[in-house]
């Protein structure tokens, strides 16, 4: 994916997220909190009608206590013709008035008997709050509803003047709640709401739903209507706590609505913006940022060799680029200098290694050589030169007794043959020693062209492979250690090897088990070599397995044995063998490794290489030959 899409992805995301938050805030706090308002004002309007209502009953109460303890209401009843309702109309405006003496017996009323009865026949109830016959004077105000009506009703007591405290009787006045008094009040508060007279005894359909919604502790319900409106609705309770007045109000939601469509309006033209700008700075992005260091990149894959100078547009710049480029025509040249360095010093090291390779190797071959030279020498040593010389000598002579001569040309006869079996042994000798010579050769010559071209691949048995690394080995380590191999090596399909390559890996480890038992001076010294085909990775793999009873190889050294320099000879001779016999088995595509159960318990040594299809040896036959 190209810089300029991961940036593009990076702000679209960074833009939807923004988006989702501004809409979670919008959608979890700003529409709640108008919707908090909206409710908030239904209930504070919805409480104004209410208080406004209740309001009227509590004036009418003060204004009769002012009457009836003021001594006012006491003089008017003392006079025959005085009209009470005339009195209390200009500031109370009473639909009836009663007036009770201290045995509670009817003194006076006004607007009819029917009033009189009704308070006496409703008013008069033992539980009824506004009237305590046991109390004279008693004083309280409550909303009351009879024959279908509803009316303010207060009680106060009488007094013969303002500064009397004593009790001469009790009035009970009252106002009918009528549909005129109640739009008197939405006037005055200029609020839209509607009333029902409800009957507690008949609620049905809406008003029964609101009576179970509606309690002392959730005085008011609002309901939604639409999008529009907003329906709040609370009771006025009478003096038994008994729906009596049923408020509703309905808030117009138009502004609250509107003001959603515009936020979201809002959200979705920044949101366009966003994306405009997000194309925009992309754009931005892509000329000032994105070119070019596209342009360094490409330069950089561009590159053919560290010394290469970047582009001179690139080197011109001032900015992080710029000097980014210019870091990089530092860093390729500090690479050139450094590359150069390696490169003489990796020739060196390799050449090190190579000849140190080398030198083990032929050391290990020249060991057999210098043997059988040894033995050859010992059989010339042998030959009785100088009696032969006598005997010659003898025998040219003229005086030689016939007894005398026979002796000495029997002696020379016998002494002729043996000479004659000694030399048949020296030139068998000589050819064992002519043949490892051109295995030697063959290994400098292996050597020498190792890096620049394949090596020579062939089929060989394994046990001729084998038989050729026991023929290296000196002939003191085949006397004295017992050597085991198994039958199954010489029932082993060829394999695909560079068969002189391979001896001396085999060479080396036959050896390095042999001075491990040198070193561990067993009883019996054994080495037994084991091979077998398996199956790797659906591959097919020769495992050669070489074990022995000797010094064993301590755990914490098991992995460090094939590093160059490891060895546990104690004669300062470098570990070069099973480095080279590691690194030359990887470039086989095989691979070594070692098990020892600990120090004095021998040591296993493990070899796997690829038995590769005869086809692909044909192939590689082929490609050699083109």
């Amino acid at each position: 994916m190209s810089l300029r899409k991961k940036i593009l992805i990076v702000l679209s995301a960074v833009l939807c997220c923004y988006a989702g938050i501004e809409y979670l805030v919008l959608d979890r706090i700003v529409y709640p909190e108008l919707e908090k308002q909206e409710h908030q004002q239904a209930k504070m309007d919805l409480k104004r009608c209410s208080d406004a209502i209740e309001m009227r009953l509590t004036e009418l109460h003060k204004e009769l206590l002012w009457l009836s303890q003021s001594g006012q209401l006491y003089s008017q009843i003392k006079s025959p013709a005085a009209n009470l309702m005339d009195l209390t109309s200009p500031t109370i405006g009473l639909d009836f008035l009663t007036i009770y003496d201290n045995a509670w017996n009817r003194t006076h009323y006004e607007s009819g008997n029917t009033a009189a009865e009704m308070i006496e026949a409703t008013l008069f109830d033992p539980k009824h709050p506004i009237i305590k016959k046991g109390i004279p004077g008693y004083s309280h105000k409550s909303l009351t509803r009879h024959d279908g009506r509803i009316l303010f009703v207060i009680s106060a007591p009488v007094t013969r003047s303002s500064l009397s405290q004593t009790v001469e009787g009790t009035v009970v006045a009252g106002q009918y709640l009528t549909q005129n008094r109640l739009e008197n009040i939405r006037s005055q508060l200029r609020l839209n709401f509607d009333w029902d007279f409800v009957n507690p005894e008949k609620l049905t359909g809406q008003q029964k739903q609101l009576a179970h919604r509606i309690s002392s502790n959730n005085p008011f319900d609002l309901l939604p209507i639409g999008h529009e409106f907003l329906q709040a609705s609370t009771f006025l309770y009478d003096e038994r706590q008994q729906p009596a007045l049923l408020i509703k109000l309905h808030q117009d939601r138009t502004a609250s609505h509107k003001s959603r469509q515009t936020m979201l309006f809002v959200l979705y033209g920044k949101i366009a913006a966003g994306f405009v700008a997000v194309f925009l700075l992309t754009g931005m992005l892509q000329s000032v940022i994105v070119n070019p260091v596209v342009r360094l990149i490409k330069h950089i894959v561009d590159i053919k060799h560290p010394g290469k100078k970047v582009h001179s547009s690139l080197l011109s710049r001032k900015d992080e680029i710029g000097k980014l480029a210019n870091e990089f025509s530092h860093m390729c040249r500090r690479i050139q200098n450094a590359q150069v360095k390696l490169v003489e010093k990796s020739y060196l090291s390799g050449v090190a290694e190579m000849s140190s390779g080398i030198l083990h190797n032929v050391r290990n071959a020249l060991s057999p050589i210098t043997t059988r030279i040894e033995r050859i020498k010992g059989q010339f040593k042998t030959v009785p030169l100088d009696n032969l010389e006598q005997a010659q000598t003898e025998l040219q002579s003229g005086s030689l007794e016939p007894e005398r001569r026979r002796d000495l040309m029997r002696f020379v006869d016998l002494t002729f043959q043996d000479v004659l079996t000694n030399l048949n042994e020296m030139v068998s000798g000589l050819d064992d020693l002519s043949e490892q010579v051109f295995q030697i050769e063959d290994m400098l010559n292996i050597q020498r062209t190792f890096g620049r071209e394949e090596k020579p691949v062939e089929f060989v048995d394994p046990i001729e492979l084998l038989n050729k690394a026991l023929d290296l080995i000196p002939e003191h380590i085949q006397n004295e250690c017992r050597i085991t191999i198994d039958s199954k090596i010489k029932k082993l399909d060829s394999v695909p090897v560079e068969p002189t390559t391979f001896v001396q890996i085999l060479q080396n480890l036959l050896i390095n088990a042999a001075e491990s038992l040198e070193r561990q001076k067993p009883l019996y010294r054994k080495i037994r070599i084991q091979a077998d085909t398996e199956c790797i990775e659906d591959k097919p793999m020769l495992h050669w397995t070489i074990r022995d009873n000797g010094a064993g190889i301590p755990e914490d050294k098991i992995q460090q044995i094939f590093e160059r320099g490891a060895s546990s000879k104690q004669q300062g001779l470098t570990g070069i063998g099973l480095h080279w016999c590691a690194n030359t088995l990887t470039a086989m595509r095989g691979r070594i490794w070692a098990e020892s159960a600990g120090v004095h318990r021998g040591a296993e040594f493990h070899i796997l290489i690829p038995m590769a299809a005869e086809e692909e040896l044909v192939e590689m036959i082929q490609e050699a030959e083109e």
